[in-house]
């Protein structure tokens, strides 16, 4: 089975690389084509990946077909695919706000659409990619992107009609989880600690809760409190960030994401 990228900016390049590594793809099985060739080239000596000179042949030799590119770019790109789409091909699409339907009312009648979610993380093996399945899409399919994502990360089938919320929670709120460690680690240097040191020990503090809540039954809130003594220097912190609207700023700023990949989407 052939997989094929259009588009190999940061994120396919990550998927790419992944899948190259697992040592579950075959050589000569991956192949993409972006309108930067020097990307194409960096991915050829470093993974292997067959050069394509179009989208369209990308779509003429691939069995798995990955649209990875911007939403305003679709309607350039996906044209040129639709003629090689054949019911014996997938379309996987990681582009956000199009529902599956939009590349259904495009496609051949028949053509298997299997939308994605993944995000950067997926640079060190740590997405959580969402999946759905649109109405052609069969489960052997779905088991293919699975597969395939599973590479980079964790993988999750989503409902489409909860897409946003999952786009927002599992992959743009990174960016988020950034400008906090960067905000920590400002802390950290004018509290008089260099800057590569308070920027590790940020990741690592982020690190550490992350994988904590993963692996303990206990709710977030309560491991907090654990932290939290009676009258101590932690319970400061965490109540002058409540004063200061720090979850209502995350919660609007998560509203905010729904909202404009629903803008996307018409």
């Amino acid at each position: 089975m052939v997989y094929g990228f259009i588009g190999l900016g940061n994120m396919a390049s990550a998927i790419l690389r992944g899948m190259a590594a697992s040592g579950n793809f075959a050589d000569n099985t991956l192949c993409g084509f972006n309108r930067s060739e020097g990307k194409t080239l960096a991915l050829w000596h470093e993974i292997g990946l067959v050069p394509c000179e179009s989208a369209a042949a990308v779509a003429q030799m691939a069995d798995v077909v990955v649209l990875a590119v911007k939403p305003q770019m679709l309607p350039d790109v996906l044209p040129l695919v639709t003629p090689e789409m054949t019911q014996d091909k997938l379309l996987v699409t990681i582009a956000a706000g199009k529902p599956t339907t939009y590349y259904e009312a495009q496609l051949p009648e028949g053509v298997g659409v299997v939308r994605v979610m993944p995000n950067i993380n997926a640079r060190v093996g740590a997405a959580a990619s969402g999946v759905c399945g649109g109405r052609f899409a069969t489960e052997e399919q779905l088991q293919i992107v699975r597969e395939m994502f599973s590479a980079v990360g964790e993988v999750f089938d989503v409902p489409e009609h909860l897409f946003a919320a999952f786009m927002a929670l599992a992959g743009a709120s990174g960016a988020f989880v950034h400008v906090y460690i960067d905000a920590l680690a400002s802390a950290g240097v004018k509290a008089g600690l260099p800057r590569p040191l308070a920027e590790q020990l940020a990741a690592q503090a982020t690190l550490g809760a992350a994988k904590l809540t993963r692996e303990s039954d206990e709710h977030p809130i309560a491991l907090c409190d654990q932290v939290c003594s009676p009258g101590g220097t932690t319970i400061e912190g965490v109540h002058m960030l409540k004063k200061l609207g720090f979850e209502t700023a995350v919660q609007q700023a998560v509203e905010a994401i729904i909202e404009k990949d629903k803008k996307l989407g018409e």
